[in-house]
């Protein structure tokens, strides 16, 4: 059901996914399915998966695997020249919430905020996916320094 994704869209997805506490490096290694994109966390009732897809590509078959395992989910969409962005589907909605920015300060956790001004703001963690309706940054230039984009380098800390 999912489609092949390619190395540096799964090197993303993997530090994505180490940079959240959602998986160890360890686990990046030896599990099969996040190098194929997908992974799914019991005790945070999320799936996120991974595409190299452009919009709307892919919703689909995430619709599906959300109603299917009733959990949240988050898309995470790589292209090399634009970096990452997300779309969110929450548990039991049909209404993703589409292009939204990894943004995150040091220590802190990664959060999921609108490309533009309005949406609300998701913090991913091991804990899920929590949604809130304020940001985490207080002025547009904390909001800009910590949009993690990286189109040149790997866009988030986790590093295997």
């Amino acid at each position: 059901m999912l489609r092949p994704i390619t190395h540096r869209t799964g090197s993303r997805f993997a530090s994505l996914l180490i940079s959240c506490g959602l998986v160890t490096v360890e686990t990046v290694r030896f599990d099969e399915r996040i190098r194929g994109g997908f992974f799914e966390s019991e005790d945070a009732g999320v799936l996120v998966t991974a595409t190299s897809c452009d919009r709307p590509l892919f919703c689909h078959e995430c619709e599906v695997l959300a109603h299917f395992a009733h959990k949240d989910l988050v898309l995470m969409r790589f292209d090399p020249l634009e970096g990452a962005s997300f779309d969110v589907l929450l548990e039991g909605s049909q209404a993703w919430q589409c292009n939204y920015l990894a943004w995150g300060r040091e220590g802190e956790d990664l959060w999921l905020i609108p490309a533009h001004t309005e949406g609300p703001f998701f913090r991913l963690s091991e804990k899920g996916l929590e949604t809130f309706q304020g940001a985490p940054y207080e002025s547009g230039y904390q909001r800009y320094a910590g949009i993690i984009r990286a189109t040149e380098t790997p866009s988030f800390d986790g590093r295997f």
